[in-house]
């Protein structure tokens, strides 16, 4: 059955196409939520019966109109939004694990990692950003911050302040994974 003919379905109240998607995910989304994130057996469970909900009032309220990706991929990005939002909650003060951040944040589907050369390069980059930029992009990207929060972190002025900081950040980020990744091409053609 095509994706769109699912949402019709479970818009229309069907329960069938809800449990066709339930069961077709469930033990590859638990398998990669415990590899993931570290989380046991009913945490894993209980994040899966969260994300099943919310996709399902996404399609019944007409949030989801239609998919640009797989069942799959809007499945799975539920539910790391669901870990990330509670591992913020119960952690205010993680240690960043750099690597995990930007495999997470710059690849599509999961269980997908960057080659090791792009990964070296974007941390390297990362390092290279100096505060407050740094600290600004790893508090709303990885920690999930809100505007507030940062603002009250970093002493910004208000949140339109720390917002086109964020923006100005981003672009030399960028700027410098470029001049990274160029860097590490031209230091791995001179090797052969």
């Amino acid at each position: 059955m095509a994706r769109e003919d699912i949402i019709g379905k479970i818009r229309t109240g069907g329960p069938a196409g809800l449990a066709m998607i339930y069961e077709e995910h469930r033990d590859e989304f638990l398998h990669w939520i415990r590899k993931e994130y570290g989380c046991s057996e009913d945490d894993s469970k209980d994040i899966y019966q969260v994300t099943i909900l919310a996709f399902y009032d996404n399609v019944r309220s007409g949030k989801l109109q239609h998919l640009v990706s797989s069942i799959k991929t809007y499945l799975f990005g539920i539910g790391k939004n669901i870990v990330r939002d509670t591992m913020r909650k119960s952690t205010r003060h993680i240690a960043i694990d750099q690597e995990r951040w930007l495999n997470e944040n710059l690849v599509d589907e999961p269980g997908d990692t960057l080659p090791e050369h792009l990964l070296a390069s974007a941390k390297s980059a990362l390092e290279r950003l100096g505060e407050p930029c740094r600290k600004l992009v790893e508090m709303f990207y990885y920690e999930r911050k809100s505007m507030e929060e940062i603002v009250t972190a970093l002493n910004y002025k208000n949140a339109e302040v720390a917002k086109n900081q964020k923006c100005k950040c981003m672009k030399r980020l960028r700027r410098l994974c470029e001049e990274e990744m160029k860097r590490t091409s031209i230091t791995i053609n001179h090797e052969y």
